[in-house]
């Protein structure tokens, strides 16, 4: 008997073996009926490339979907098929993929699906890493609040990286937010590009093509250093082997890199400021006195790296009370900061590099290359900076600690790579 209503679907009697019945004026439509009583809605359809093959869809239960519903469902389907669409491997695609339906959507709902992924993706992992601090999404939302504001109507394949930089460069033209909000912002519209690439929403992460195009994420202080990671690497190797320097200062030089505080802060590091059980340096930044843009207490994690050069210095002046004590007679209680600015300038770096410009060099390199990726608002944490324009004073010496923990030995690895990578002089 034909299939008319729910009625008929009712009235269908049980068999020792599986059945099927028509649905008329759907072609290919029909109900199975099972030994066990189950009702199912099936679709037959003439595969759109192989001839002869009618693969089956099934569309639901009786129990869970309304004829009206199924018939709605099957001429969908049979529509695809007209067109030369595969249905079944479509459904395997969308099931794989649950952001299909984003392909080429607006910028601003990709955004929105980036934001969720990265937020689910830290909540499944949370017995090993902490959930992202309310401050941190917060940043998120400022920069690409930004992007969203200029292109979020725009999709995602009609978006030039000329478009981006123009974004990104008017932020850091405005006078009213930092420069690293710009660069933060480039940064994040990047990410949101590589999450759409992976998934197939889009066709290129254009972001990729204005790295290096904006003003440093440091500040506004034009201090001279090295951002790309094969100079970096040609500056460490330099320093290594370098020896034309008191062995205090050399000890000082190449502990910088690791910790990129400022000169006067590592020069005046006190032992009894170091955590070794924690391997932490807790101490008040010379600069954080007054002023609002930065805090007046930081904490340093200490890689396994640090710790074991601290070792090393402690045998030679762990009886002083500053790590890197002048070993001259002199009215200096530690080496000055001359003698760290005539290390780079005999290293052959005037205007190439300086001892503050490990700074930019670490905030750069942490936020942009792919092995590193740290979020503009850790490294900023990190560099005893506050965020004015967003947060104020609301940060707490110990904020996202267990992120810059884990950043700090990070940031150890790779330039202890760099540093060893012999191919960085080809």
């Amino acid at each position: 008997m034909p299939i008319h209503s729910l009625s008929d679907i009712n009235s269908l009697i049980i068999k020792e073996k599986q059945y099927s019945v028509t649905v008329p004026g759907i072609s290919g439509l029909s109900v199975r009926v099972s030994p066990n009583g189950k009702k199912t809605y099936y679709l037959r359809y003439s595969h759109p490339h192989l001839t002869g093959k009618r693969p089956k869809m099934m569309l639901g239960n009786v129990e869970d979907v309304s004829l009206y519903e199924v018939k709605y469902q099957a001429e969908s389907i049979l529509e695809l098929v007209a067109k030369g669409v595969d249905p079944k491997a479509r459904h395997q695609q969308e099931k794989t993929n649950k952001y299909a339906h984003l392909k080429n959507a607006p910028f601003a709902e990709v955004v929105q699906a980036w934001r969720a992924n990265k937020i689910a993706g830290r909540d499944k992992g949370k017995a090993n890493r902490a959930a992202f601090s309310e401050s941190t999404l917060k940043f998120w939302d400022l920069c690409l609040g930004y992007m969203c504001q200029e292109i979020g109507d725009l999709r995602m394949n009609d978006i030039t990286s000329e478009i981006i930089l123009t974004v990104c460069e008017s932020i850091q033209n405005n006078k009213n937010q930092a420069t690293f909000v710009g660069a933060s912002t480039r940064l994040y519209t990047e990410k949101v590009f590589s999450f759409a690439v992976a998934r197939g929403l889009c066709d290129r992460n254009v972001a990729v093509d204005t790295r290096g195009e904006l003003a440093p994420a440091n500040s506004g202080k034009h201090l001279p250093a090295i951002t790309k990671p094969d100079k970096f690497a040609h500056l460490l190797q330099d320093m290594a082997s370098f020896n034309g320097a008191s062995s205090m200062t050399l000890a000082a030089m190449n502990l910088l890199p690791y910790v990129f505080v400022r000169s006067i802060d590592l020069r005046s590091m006190r032992w009894q400021d170091i955590e070794w059980d924690n391997e932490l340096w807790a101490f008040s930044p010379t600069k954080g006195e007054g002023r609002e843009d930065m805090v007046s207490h930081l904490v340093v994690p200490l890689a396994s790296q640090v710790i074991a050069r601290l070792r090393d210095i402690q045998a030679i002046t762990g009886h002083n009370e500053y790590v890197f004590s002048s070993m001259r007679a002199s009215s200096n209680a530690y080496i000055s900061k001359a003698a760290l600015v005539q290390v780079f300038h005999r290293l052959g770096y005037k205007d190439v590099q300086c001892a503050h410009g490990f700074r930019a060099s670490a905030k750069t390199l942490l936020m942009e290359q792919p092995e590193l990726r740290y979020s503009d608002i850790v490294t900023e944490l990190q560099l005893g900076h506050r965020i004015k324009d967003t947060h104020g004073g609301a940060y707490n010496r110990l904020d996202e600690i267990e992120t810059r923990v884990q950043m700090m030995q990070d940031w150890a690895d790779y330039i202890d790579r760099l540093r060893s990578d012999t191919s960085s002089g080809n």
